[in-house]
């Protein structure tokens, strides 16, 4: 296998084991998260909705409670219409909660359905004692009233709220078991990414291994020696077999410096013998010129004959062979610059695009960018807007921070004058229990001023569980006031935050706008940079382009010259031989 493919597979290899680590920890994120948007969407909300019914249950008892105590109808009017909005807000409450359990799973358990059916019976119970004592209180039997609250709606009132926090109990226990769950996976997935880390540590050392030995087989030895001994066959030692084991790369290095070491033992015996031949040769050579000094004492007077006749062709061929020479290099030189000017034309023709293009791109940017000032003068615009608009919800905010304050000033008051009914109530619990005794001593000339006085005691005792009941209520409301006022608080300081952060965005869109601006005037000046210079382009091209022609019709000239030369030398040449033959004969 290529070391290539070896190094695709091992860090195939890596990717996939990220790649399984990386699903497996979404797959686990994906499921801590679903459990906390089941906490958050689910468990928390119906917990929410629960214990809203059962402080609407309060309330409706503490305004039953105010009906009994009241003597004119239109109070118990008033308090029937406040009987109707908490009902109404049990209802809807009810109606939440039950949507939330169809929907989630898990929470539609059979201990859960029966306190829901249970809170169903006990709230039918509930309403129609309740509706029996305001219609004996209309009526004018209080006695019968205070009987069915004591022995009807008291009892069931107790159940009823039982239920409610048993059911809260399930809701929480759902939540804390949600949120174990999350917590679980959180783990898992902790202990899944380190086992995964581990397992890819271990498989990188694994692929390293197996690298590191099958690159050492294949190529037989360290990179850094093979790279020394590279180096001293290039110097021209050729013994580099070290007697060791011989695999890859090195094996052939040794075969190819073994018959390298052969080759060139071959090729010195070659020239060895190249050079004896030479020796026999130039032997042979002397004994010609022996011959030839006989011949040429034999034809001097000849030769002196053709002296000046050779002297005056070589005078001719040297002339002549200058002058191709020198027309030789005139006409290279203006090929050379034909080569040149035609290069030059081409270039200045693609500079010419160039330019143009330059300047187009130039004048498409002009209109970009006037269309991005407007764009951003509009931002700008926008920006301001939302700034109004922002300060607008602050004042808005702020005057609500103002009448939840006031709210609970209110709710302060209506505990202080709750506290001092609580107060009435006592003293008058206290006299009721003095006239019971007055009575008692009179005896049954003072029976019925007993059961006054007993009722008045009754009455007193369920002011003080009306007043606790309100008070409790009324703590509620300061609460939920208390977070109220908070929330108003960090919104407006969000507001505010808001408010710089867009006041920022507005000095930078004013900024960004003069950027806008100047680029503009730059890039225009541009567009007109490059249309002057694509006018100066054209006419550069166009001298380039006659010098061309007219380098051109030199270049014919100077090969019509070489040519004529080129004759001149070859009767020249004629001539010489001419002599020779003469000299010869």
């Amino acid at each position: 296998m290529k070391l290539g493919a070896k190094l695709v597979l091992s860090f195939g290899c890596l990717i996939a084991v990220i790649l399984v680590s990386s699903a497996i920890t979404i797959r686990n994120v994906g499921e801590m998260n679903g459990k906390v948007r089941e906490i958050d969407e689910a468990w928390l909300p119906s917990v929410i909705a629960i214990q809203s019914m059962n402080v609407q249950l309060n309330s409706l008892r503490a305004d039953l409670a105010s009906i009994m105590s009241q003597n004119y109808a239109e109070e118990i009017h008033k308090y029937e219409k406040n009987l109707q909005d908490s009902i109404n807000s049990i209802q809807r409450d009810h109606t939440a909660y039950m949507q939330l359990r169809s929907t989630t799973p898990g929470m539609e358990t059979e201990e859960g359905k029966a306190l829901m059916t249970r809170i169903a019976d006990l709230s039918e119970q509930e309403s129609k004692a309740r509706d029996g004592i305001i219609k004996g209180v209309l009526d004018g039997r209080r006695g019968v009233a205070n009987v069915a609250y004591d022995k009807k709606y008291r009892p069931v009132f107790q159940q009823l709220g039982d239920t409610y926090g048993e059911v809260v109990h399930i809701n929480v226990t759902g939540s804390k078991a949600a949120a174990q769950s999350a917590a679980d996976a959180g783990q898992k997935t902790s202990n899944m990414s380190i086992a995964i880390t581990l397992a890819a540590v271990l498989i990188s050392i694994c692929i390293t291994w197996i690298l590191t030995r099958s690159v050492g087989r294949q190529l037989g030895k360290d990179p850094g020696e093979l790279a020394v001994i590279a180096r001293r066959v290039a110097n021209g030692d050729y013994d580099i077999d070290d007697g060791g084991p011989k695999t890859g790369v090195y094996a052939d290095m040794v075969s190819m410096a073994q018959t390298l070491k052969e080759n060139m033992a071959r090729a010195r015996q070659e020239s060895e013998n190249a050079r004896n031949s030479a020796q026999q040769i130039e032997q042979a050579l002397r004994q010609a010129e022996e011959a030839s000094t006989e011949a040429q004492s034999k034809t001097t007077a000849m030769r002196a004959a053709a002296a000046s006749l050779q002297d005056v062709a070589h005078v001719v061929n040297v002339a002549t062979t200058q002058l191709a020479t020198q027309i030789e290099q005139s006409d290279k030189g203006s090929r050379q610059t034909t080569g040149r000017l035609t290069e030059a034309a081409t270039a200045m023709q693609q500079m010419n695009v160039t330019v143009q293009e330059v300047a187009r791109n130039a004048s498409v940017a002009s209109q970009a960018s006037t269309e991005t000032r407007i764009k951003a003068e509009n931002g700008s615009e926008i920006v301001k807007r939302s700034l109004h608009s922002i300060d607008e919800v602050h004042k808005v905010s702020m005057e609500l921070k103002d009448d939840m304050a006031q709210l609970n000033e209110h709710t302060q008051n209506i505990n202080r004058i709750m506290g001092v009914i609580s107060d009435i109530a006592d003293q008058t619990n206290l006299l009721a229990l003095n006239a019971a005794i007055e009575a008692a001593r009179a005896g049954d000339a003072g029976r019925g001023f007993a059961v006054v006085a007993d009722e008045v005691r009754k009455l007193a005792e369920k002011t003080v569980a009306s007043t606790r009941d309100v008070a409790n209520a009324i703590e509620a409301i300061q609460s939920s006031a208390t977070q109220s006022i908070n929330s108003v608080d960090k919104a407006a300081r969000q507001i505010e935050e808001a408010n710089d952060y867009a006041n920022q965005s507005g000095v930078a869109l004013a900024d960004i706008v003069a950027t806008i601006e100047s680029t503009a005037d730059q890039v225009n000046a541009i567009a007109a940079a490059s249309e002057q210079q694509s006018a100066a382009s054209d006419e550069v091209n166009g001298a380039i382009s006659e010098i061309n022609e007219m380098s051109q019709q030199t270049t014919q000239a100077m090969g019509q010259a070489a040519e004529a030369v080129a004759n001149l030398a070859a009767q020249a040449r004629n001539l010489m031989e001419l002599v020779e033959a003469m000299n010869r004969d």
